[in-house]
């Protein structure tokens, strides 16, 4: 959807432009469309060339959100998809799911860079490293409690079905409603987790928040333990 709308912005006849020969940073002393730019900064791996257009185009966005939000997520997209590829493979859940949180990462910080700071393309970069990294590591911890509680229920299983045990659980205040049913949905009956969001009116993050809640504590009440209270 970026990439589309980036495209679309910088063809035709009034594509969006960056006047390169006013920023003095090294690229063609001309004005260029900014898909142009984009190529141009790929192949030119000089810092101080490419900071002085990311200074400009911080500038921009913070300026006028829109368009040019936009085109500095467009702008920054190869090295976005770099930073999946790299984290990709360690992640163990939905490949879209580290993909949003490097661009959410990325918008955070381009929302508060500062535009007189040296380095702020790698400034931007290493926010959506980070972001991306941190959901990687988040969802490994999740699928290791999942892994868990999937075993735990499999040695409960002679006690009744799953959603019996579940009922038990949320009966006993261990887990609240809404938490049991997107443990049902999610975790047992293996729903994608997007559409389990939309049926209840909330983000992936916040299903992926209430799963790993109630899995910690289903793992405490089917394993016997100190019970927490649902929350």
């Amino acid at each position: 959807m970026i990439e589309r709308r980036f495209l679309a912005m910088t063809a035709g006849a009034q594509p969006l432009t960056l006047d390169c020969a006013a920023l003095g940073c090294g690229l063609p002393a001309e004005v260029l469309p900014l898909d142009e730019v984009r190529v141009l900064l790929l192949k030119r791996q000089t810092g101080w060339v490419t900071n002085a257009v990311w200074q400009e185009l911080v500038r921009r966005a913070h300026a006028e959100p829109e368009p040019w939000t936009t085109v500095d997520a467009a702008m920054m997209m190869p090295g976005l998809k770099h930073i999946g590829g790299n984290l990709g493979s360690r992640f163990p859940g939905d490949r879209n799911d580290p993909d949003s949180a490097i661009l959410e990462g990325f918008l955070q910080a381009l929302d508060i860079a500062d535009t007189r700071a040296r380095k702020v393309y790698g400034q931007l970069y290493w926010a959506a490293f980070r972001r991306g990294h941190e959901v990687c590591n988040s969802e490994r911890r999740r699928a290791m409690t999942r892994s868990e509680l999937t075993n735990v229920a499999d040695r409960r299983s002679a006690e009744g079905h799953p959603d019996l045990v579940l009922a038990g659980a949320m009966l006993s205040g261990v887990v609240t409603p809404q938490q049991a049913d997107l443990v049902s949905e999610v975790l047992l009956d293996h729903d994608n987790r997007t559409t389990a969001a939309k049926r209840h009116g909330m983000s992936r993050y916040q299903v992926a928040s209430e799963l790993t809640t109630a899995s910690r504590h289903l793992a405490d009440y089917l394993l016997g333990g100190p019970l927490r209270p649902a929350a």
